[in-house]
């Protein structure tokens, strides 16, 4: 059986390219190794789920795509789906080409654009019906699970129930949200299957005041259904419209929906086997802020500090709980290791540990079931003793000879786990690629700058490329029990010579053209924004006016 990597990818804004670069160097290595006639079945290495928030959950709906039906598309480093799209598509100019059915007071930049990109990459394959042969990328597997996160602006409501009174329950607002979909590499190769993702993916990336929200329809009951019916409220309609804004806001990296999407694929079993991959721009920059306090804290201060809090929130928070998770289930394993060698050495009671067991999963399997911490099903008791028999299968062959020994380990292992909180929870091996706003050309104006210029998004992408080979290259990735080793020549497809005089740009560093056009673009938005709001602006307005913001503009440039 092939080896299978689950793909995240943290939002970015500008620093998609850098995540592109990434990507690019990823499938490329995996393309080489898969097609090594060297390379046997059980060394491949297939990716098989994608998820994503902002940015990053558009390159992995683009990839899923591309991955399944376009894998000659991904020929060329410098010529490929994610390059064009975050390198060369997007830019300033773009962006701050507003159309006239974009009101200036629902988004300072292009969200038209946005579209426009999504349909290009996405939905090009179905204008002229019908699309072309599938080509699968080597890399890819037969079937994909893809995942965006969203942030519902509506929010989901669920009902709990309140003890003692049997009516009463409390209601509680889900806004963190998500989209998830299975494609397959020849069924799902249709326009009414991906549209929703496409319109997902633009949802998914839609910062806040940057780009509009997305009206996005969801449904409960019809399928695919994208809400478990556990404590779901009734809704007027199904489906039912939700507008959503960025997905980082509250998840920037996913890894959780990963795991969820692996869980389904994968029933907790030869997780050897099962790898994860975490891209992300910002990993390795402190965030915390020691020059906030009460003296400084007036509204302008406070509001940047509140967003900064909730942007920080939303970060890491699914890797540091997988961290914890494989340092419990490390424990167990340690534990259950203990408990084997006590029976076989005979310092066990086998009676005693067998009905001590059975009690506690009498209390901890209430009714035959258990609903492990963030599953979306409940596991049946003989659901979960087959799968800690196949888990534990060393332990359990080492104890099968006296009869009934090894279903007593067994038992006590699953009431181990379950009372730990572990329930059907894995060991993630986790790899990650991120990088340090030191030494990325787009990472200034909350990264945005990297739209400003191409030559800042193609460092941005060629530094991807490189901390990606960085990783693939690492003798670590060759230990047992690792992704690797790969059989990849890097020489194939060269990294072209970084300049390194646009690490860590700032603002003030932009060249003056690029920040005359952005701050001509700025003048010309809130102009509308006034116009929008004040109706007489034209009166006030004038060259006073216009100096003052370009004084404004100014202060931001010489601060960031």
């Amino acid at each position: 059986m092939a080896k299978r990597l689950a793909i995240t990818i943290a939002g970015a804004v500008s620093l998609g390219s850098y995540e592109a670069g990434v990507l690019f160097e990823v499938l490329d290595a995996l393309h080489q190794h898969n097609t090594n006639s060297a390379t046997t079945a059980e060394q491949r290495v297939e990716i098989d789920v994608l998820t994503g928030a902002s940015a990053g959950g558009m390159t992995a709906i683009i990839l899923g795509q591309k991955l399944l039906y376009n894998a000659g598309e991904f020929a060329g480093a410098y010529d490929n789906p994610v390059y064009n799209t975050w390198v060369k598509r997007i830019s300033l100019a773009g962006l701050q080409n507003t159309q006239p059915d974009e009101p200036a007071l629902h988004s300072l930049f292009s969200s038209d654009l946005i579209e426009q990109i999504s349909k290009e990459v996405l939905m090009t394959r179905y204008a002229t019906p019908p699309p072309l042969p599938p080509v699968r990328h080597a890399a890819a597997a037969e079937t994909m699970r893809l995942g965006v996160a969203l942030t519902n602006l509506n929010g989901v409501d669920y009902g709990y129930p309140v003890q003692p009174d049997p009516n009463g329950k409390f209601i509680y607002i889900r806004h963190e949200d998500s989209m998830t979909r299975i494609a397959d590499s020849t069924a799902c190769d249709t326009a009414a299957f991906w549209e929703p993702l496409r319109q997902a993916a633009v949802a998914c990336g839609a910062f806040p005041v940057a780009f509009r929200p997305r009206d996005v329809q969801r449904s409960a009951h019809q399928e695919p259904r994208d809400y478990p019916p556990a404590h779901l409220e009734p809704w007027a309609s199904d489906p039912q419209t939700f507008t959503y804004s960025d997905g980082g806001i509250l998840q920037n990296q996913p890894l959780g929906i990963a795991k969820n999407l692996v869980d389904l694929a994968d029933q907790h079993q030869q997780q050897e086997s099962r790898f994860y991959l975490f891209v992300s721009p910002h990993a390795k920059d402190a965030q915390a802020n020691d020059n906030f306090h009460e003296r400084n804290a007036d509204y302008a201060h406070l509001a940047m500090r509140l967003i900064g809090v909730v942007m920080g929130q939303s970060g890491f928070q699914d890797w540091i709980m997988a961290e914890g998770v494989n340092a419990k289930i490390a424990l167990l394993d340690e534990r259950a290791v203990g408990l084997k060698d006590a029976m076989l050495a005979g310092s066990m009671d086998q009676a005693a540990l067998a009905a001590t067991a059975d009690s506690l999963l009498t209390l901890l399997f209430p009714g035959g079931q258990h609903l492990s911490p963030g599953a979306s099903a409940a596991e049946t008791l003989d659901q979960a003793r087959q799968r800690i028999a196949q888990q534990y299968a060393t332990e359990i062959v080492a104890l099968a000879a006296v009869p009934g020994r090894a279903e007593a380990f067994r038992d006590a292992v699953l009431a181990f786990e379950t009372a730990a909180g572990l329930g059907a929870r894995d060991t993630m091996t986790i790899y990650g690629v991120t990088a340090n706003d030191s030494e990325l050309a787009g990472a200034g104006l909350s990264a945005f700058l990297g739209f400003f210029d191409q030559s800042f998004r193609d460092h941005d992408y060629d530094v991807g490329r490189s901390h990606a080979r960085a990783m693939l290259t690492n003798p670590g990735l060759a230990a047992p029990g690792a992704l690797g080793p790969l059989r990849y020549d890097t020489t194939l497809n060269p990294i072209r010579p970084i300049d390194h005089r646009l690490d860590g740009l700032k603002m003030r560093d932009v060249p003056p053209a690029d920040l005359a056009a952005f701050k001509k673009g700025v003048k010309n938005r809130v102009n509308q924004m006034l116009r929008e709001s004040i109706g007489g602006w034209e009166v006030l307005a004038g060259p006073a006016a216009d100096a003052l913001l370009g004084m404004v503009l100014d202060r931001v440039i010489t601060t960031l």
